[in-house]
């Protein structure tokens, strides 16, 4: 006699926890995929505020060591694209100079971008450190990221940032407030805070991270 066989197919059980096991997977990669986005933005970050200390250095070793000259004590460069100039001819050892001869130039002498892994252009915020107390060592009181979001930072909306005239910022459609580096002089970096210094030559570049915490890095 012929024996029947009977094939058995998955039960509920199995269904319901190969289910189960493909969900949590695909949990798991829906939450870490933005936080892994987020890193790979930063990084690129790091590089862009080296960038700037990179190019500051440049600019001190062709003028004896100096660096560019801020008016009023502070001032406010709008980000904007390369081949929108915003240095006029008196301009020249001024910030606004630094940025479109230095900052977005690359080898070979044309201008290159410089904008956020986002898309937008990245603005200069230069100020003076004043501490509370003229001790080397002593926290700036401006120019820090401390109560700063990431996105407050990208729409311009920083502390005392709302204050200061951006010099360039004439309505025109390629020039933007936003993505505000902030440039500190006579400071240095101390973890993720600026600190007075002596040196009048010393400037801290800082950042907020999209993951949190501040880029600090020195020229």
């Amino acid at each position: 006699m012929k024996q029947s066989t009977t094939k058995k197919g998955f039960t509920i059980i199995e269904v319901v926890l190969v289910l189960a096991i493909a969900g949590l997977i695909f949990m798991m990669v829906f939450i870490a995929l933005p936080a892994l986005q987020r890193s790979q933005r930063d990084t690129q970050r790091s590089a862009d505020i080296s960038r700037v200390s990179t190019a500051l250095n440049q600019y001190q070793g062709s003028n004896r060591g100096r660096i560019p000259a801020t008016k009023g004590g502070s001032e406010y460069i709008a980000g904007h694209k390369a081949g929108s100039s915003a240095a006029n001819a008196g301009d020249v050892g001024t910030w606004k100079y630094f940025y479109d001869n230095y900052l977005i130039v690359k080898a070979g002498g044309a201008q290159d971008s410089f904008t956020d892994p986002d898309g937008g252009d990245y603005s200069l915020w230069i100020t003076e450190c004043k501490p509370a107390q003229n001790e080397v060592g002593n926290k700036c009181s401006n120019g820090q990221r401390f109560g700063v979001t990431f996105d407050s930072q990208a729409n311009a909306n920083l502390q005392n940032e709302d204050s200061i005239t951006p010099s360039n910022d004439k309505d025109s459609g390629d020039k933007r407030k936003g993505h505000s580096i902030s440039i500190v002089t006579n400071a240095t970096c101390d973890g993720e805070f600026a600190t007075y210094s002596t040196g009048a030559r010393k400037v801290a570049i800082l950042y907020k991270k999209e993951g949190g915490g501040v880029f600090c890095v020195n020229n």
